[in-house]
C-alpha cells in the first residue's frame, strides 16, 4: 500500500496496562504480607482464616491465581499485534516475505491486509468493517472468560458462606439438644459443656466468613485487572480503527442489491455525467428535428408527383 495513503497513527502497546496490573498485585501482596506471620508485626489473621476451611479456600486461591495469569495474558496479547502491524507498515519488501507470523489476535487482519497489498489497492469499506468486527469479536470472547473467573470467585465465596451457616445451624441445634437432655449435674458442669459444644458452631462461622473474605477479595482483584486489560485492548482497537480509516477507499463501495452492483459517484463525476447527458439530449432533439424536416420534404415531393400524374393529357 502506498505510504502516502498510510495515516500517521502511533499504536499504543500494553506496557502501561501491564505495569498498572503489577502495581495492583504488588499492593495486594504487601497487604497480605503485612497480615501474615512474617511481617514486622506478626499476625495470624489470614492463616487462621485460611485454615477455617483449607479445601474451599485453597480452591478460591487457585481460581484467583488462574484469573490473574489470564488477565495478564490478555493484556500482553496487544504488544505482539502492535509489533506485527508496525512491521507491516515499515516493511520495504514488496512481497512481504520477511514479516513475522501474525499473532492470534489479528490473524484475520493480517490475511486481509496482505491480500489487499498484493492487489496494489486500498481496502474497501466492507473489508475494513470485517477486520474491525473480527478484532472486536476476539476481544469480547477473551474478556468473557475473565468475567467468568470473577463471578466464579463470588460464587465460591457465597458457597462457603452458606456452607458455614449450615454448619452453625446444625451445631447450635445439637447444643440445644444436649442441654435439653442434661437433667443432673452442677451448673458449672453445664456451662462448661455449653462452651465445649459451641466450638463446632463457631467453626462453621469461621468457614462462612473466611470463604467470603477470600472470594470477595479475589473478585475485587480480578475486577481491577480485567479493567486494565480491557483498556489496553480498547486502545488497540481504537488505534487500529483510526489507522484503517486512513487506508480505506471511501470513493467507491460495492454492495449487493438484487444481484446488481451499484457505484457511489463523487460530486465531480456526477456533474460530468449530467453535462454529457444534457449534450446527448440536445443531439437527440436536433436529430429528431432534422428527421422531421426530411419527412415533410418527402411528403411534399410525393404530393407534387401525384398531382402531376393526374393532370389532363390534352391540355
Amino acid at each position: 500500500m502506498a505510504r502516502s495513503l498510510d495515516r500517521s497513527v502511533r499504536f499504543t502497546g500494553s506496557s502501561g496496562a501491564v505495569l498498572n496490573m503489577l502495581i495492583v498485585l504488588g499492593l495486594v501482596g504487601a497487604i497480605g504480607w503485612y497480615l501474615s506471620p512474617y511481617s514486622p508485626q506478626p499476625n495470624e489473621l489470614l492463616v487462621q482464616a485460611f485454615m477455617a476451611n483449607p479445601y474451599l479456600n485453597g480452591l478460591i486461591l487457585f481460581v484467583l491465581f488462574v484469573g490473574i495469569m489470564y488477565n495478564l495474558r490478555q493484556a500482553m496479547m496487544v504488544s505482539p499485534a502492535v509489533s506485527w502491524i508496525n512491521s507491516f507498515r515499515n516493511s520495504v519488501d514488496p512481497s512481504r516475505t520477511r514479516l513475522p507470523r501474525a499473532p492470534m489476535l489479528i490473524t484475520a487482519v493480517s490475511r486481509m491486509l496482505l491480500d489487499a497489498d498484493e492487489r496494489g489497492g486500498r481496502l474497501s469499506q466492507a473489508s475494513t468493517r470485517a477486520i474491525l468486527d473480527s478484532v472486536g469479536l476476539r476481544i469480547d470472547e477473551g474478556r468473557e472468560i475473565g468475567r467468568y473467573a470473577t463471578n466464579l470467585l463470588v460464587f465460591l465465596g457465597l458457597l462457603g458462606t452458606f456452607w458455614g451457616l449450615l454448619q452453625t445451624v446444625n451445631g447450635v441445634s445439637d447444643v440445644i439438644g444436649s442441654l435439653a437432655g442434661t437433667t443432673g449435674g452442677s451448673s458449672s458442669d453445664a456451662v462448661g459443656s455449653l462452651i465445649t459444644n459451641l466450638n463446632e458452631p463457631l467453626s462453621g462461622m469461621g468457614t462462612a466468613f473466611s470463604s467470603s473474605l477470600f472470594g470477595l477479595g479475589g473478585s475485587l482483584v480480578l475486577g481491577l485487572l480485567d479493567i486494565q486489560a480491557g483498556q489496553a485492548q480498547n486502545r488497540f482497537y481504537s488505534d487500529l480503527e483510526d489507522w484503517l480509516s486512513g487506508i480505506t477507499d471511501t470513493t467507491t463501495s460495492s454492495r449487493k442489491d438484487g444481484g446488481k452492483a451499484s457505484r457511489d459517484y463523487s460530486a465531480a463525476e456526477l456533474e460530468d455525467t449530467l453535462v454529457r447527458l444534457e449534450q446527448a439530449i440536445t443531439q437527440l432533439a436536433n436529430a429528431q428535428h432534422e428527421g422531421a424536416g426530411a419527412v415533410q420534404q418527402e411528403i411534399r415531393q410525393l404530393g407534387r408527383t401525384l398531382l402531376e400524374g393526374k393532370a389532363p393529357k390534352g391540355r
